[in-house]
């Protein structure tokens, strides 16, 4: 923090040396402030893909003069990306809450597994595989402010490191029962296949009971990915940093993440312009 603190007072000095306003050297403040949550969350310095994450996070004029400002105080020569005339962009196709609760109420129908791997998909954002791999001895409980909560260790996924993920109460309650009432051991996967217990559901079979479940509730084909998609949109929307986001889905690179929470959506761009 010190560091940050130096560093926040000699760029101050330089912006004061370029006779700019008070107001604009506190906006500018703001906006270091953001680029240095950025930074501290990756452990990195600036680097190109900072850069970029970050005009992709706050596009307007503001925040781009004010990192031209910064690179230039730090004899920095990282590319800014042009953001000029309609940007090209694809949007994520997310499912709507009405939607996601009436296919959970078919994949319930259909079995409690898919409607506790759905629940865990869902909540926790979690991708497919991550799902299906879980073994009863991942789930734990641990108190927290006198409250015991249940977390799921998530081991390696395409060369990611292991994580623990929140379940909410609600998943939780019901999937202390499922186990309950299944005889498992700590080495068994919580979604077992009926044909061999010492395996997983398969993956295929995941995607298929998704698939038919989301068509009968919406008439849509939906894959089980946007869950992941929809979770991490659900978390930008409601103010969660980009950087604990890549936290929470496992990402090595911020670059992925952003492609999740597709911040170009025009509703987003509003808000960031808005910012003091």
């Amino acid at each position: 923090m010190e560091e940050m603190e130096i560093e926040q007072a000699g760029f101050g000095l330089f912006l004061a040396r370029k006779g700019l306003s008070e107001e604009t050297k506190k906006l500018y403040t703001l906006y270091y402030s953001k680029l240095r949550i950025i930074m501290q969350g990756t452990g990195q310095d600036l680097n190109q893909e900072i850069v970029d994450a970050y005009i992709d996070l706050y596009p307007h004029i503001v925040a781009r003069a004010f990192l031209k400002n910064y690179l230039e105080y730090r004899d920095l020569h990282f590319k800014i990306q042009k953001r000029t005339g309609r940007v090209a962009s694809k949007e994520v196709e997310t499912i709507s809450d009405k939607e996601l609760h009436d296919i959970r109420q078919k994949l319930y129908e259909k079995d409690e597994r898919y409607g506790l791997i759905f629940d865990l998909s869902e909540g926790c954002a979690l991708r497919r595989q991550e799902a299906i791999n879980i073994r009863a001895g991942d789930v734990s409980t641990e108190e927290i402010d006198g409250k015991l909560s249940m977390f799921i260790l998530l081991k390696k996924t395409k060369g990611d490191k292991e994580r623990k993920v929140f379940v909410h109460e609600e998943t939780a309650v019901n999937l202390v029962k499922f186990m309950a009432g299944n005889n498992l051991t700590k080495a068994s996967y919580l979604f077992r296949s009926n044909a061999n217990h010492d395996r997983h559901i398969e993956k295929s079979q995941w995607n298929k009971a998704f698939s038919e479940a989301s068509f009968l509730a919406t008439g849509k084909r939906y894959h089980p990915h946007q869950l992941r998609h929809t979770r991490s949109l659900k978390w930008f929307d409601k103010g969660v940093d980009i950087v604990r986001i890549q936290q929470r889905l496992g990402h090595n690179s911020i670059a992925t993440t952003r492609k999740y929470i597709n911040p170009d959506k025009r509703k987003e761009l509003e808000k960031w312009s808005k910012e003091e």
